[in-house]
């Protein structure tokens, strides 16, 4: 009897250590320290209206950054519109510097060729070719252009149109130097370009001298010009068969008689 007792109290024990051993396994299970990992999307799964509020809740930050939700969605897409406007913004500099670049150089022009007139005037005022009355009119000629260049000058630029009021009057001024220093007012000025005994006619000067001459007239007078100029250097310079040599000699002759005449200057030199 007495080791029946004793088996029996040891099966009691074996039963309740078993027992003490399931619940710790099941308290390491619920605290996350031992058993099975827990899987939030099989969670999500099994509770439809969490994921759906997860869902929603994504879908609003992207709406709060567009850019984001917009690149996610074509990341091609994004990558265009920055190149394209680091392309713009690249465009609209250079065509900014290009413009720059025109308006400077249009100031040069100017400037270039109101120096150039300054000189001019004042050769004919120290070789005595001007007198009184027409250096007082090419100057006055030159401050009306100088006004009308700080006038177009006045908003910070020099645009195409006024560009060209200002070659206009840049050109007109200029033949009227040539006309007044070369006509026979005050001592007349030889054409050397010509030949030092060639002198232009009163009928060229007095067309040139005149500001109101129509622009296809005067264009028309100061080609001959320098058509003339062209047949001279070429019969002194080309090799030139007979007939081509007759032919340039007959153009010249024509040209020469037209606008100039041959003789001595007899004026005494300053």
């Amino acid at each position: 009897m007495k080791i029946y007792r004793n088996m029996i109290l040891m099966l009691a024990g074996l039963f309740v250590c078993g027992t003490m051993a399931m619940g710790q396994a099941d308290d390491k299970s619920d605290d996350g320290k031992g058993g099975k990992k827990s899987h939030p999307q099989k969670a999500e799964k099994d509770d439809p209206a969490k994921a759906e509020k997860k869902k929603e809740a994504k879908n609003d930050a992207e709406k709060d950054d567009p850019a984001k939700a917009e690149k996610k969605k074509d990341p091609s897409l994004t990558a265009e519109k920055d190149n394209a406007a680091k392309g713009e913004k690249k465009s609209d500099s250079q065509r900014d510097a290009d413009g720059e670049n025109r308006e400077k150089k249009r100031e040069e022009y100017v400037d270039r060729r109101e120096d150039n007139q300054r000189k001019r005037i004042d050769h004919g005022i120290a070789k005595g070719y001007l007198t009184p009355d027409e250096i007082k009119k090419l100057e006055d000629q030159q401050k009306r252009i100088a006004a009308m260049e700080a006038d177009f000058k006045s908003d910070g630029k020099l645009n195409k149109d006024e560009m060209k009021d200002l070659r206009e009057a840049l050109n007109t001024a200029s033949r009227c130097i040539w006309a007044e220093k070369h006509d026979t007012e005050g001592r007349q000025m030889a054409v050397y370009r010509l030949g030092k005994n060639v002198f232009a006619k009163d009928d060229l000067t007095s067309k040139l001298q005149n500001e109101s001459l129509p622009a296809a007239e005067a264009k028309a007078l100061v080609h001959d010009f320098h058509e003339a100029v062209r047949l001279k250097h070429k019969l002194a310079t080309h090799d030139l068969s007979a007939e081509e040599r007759a032919k340039a000699q007959a153009q010249y002759n024509e040209l020469l008689n037209k606008y100039f005449e041959l003789r001595e200057d007899t004026t005494p030199s300053k």
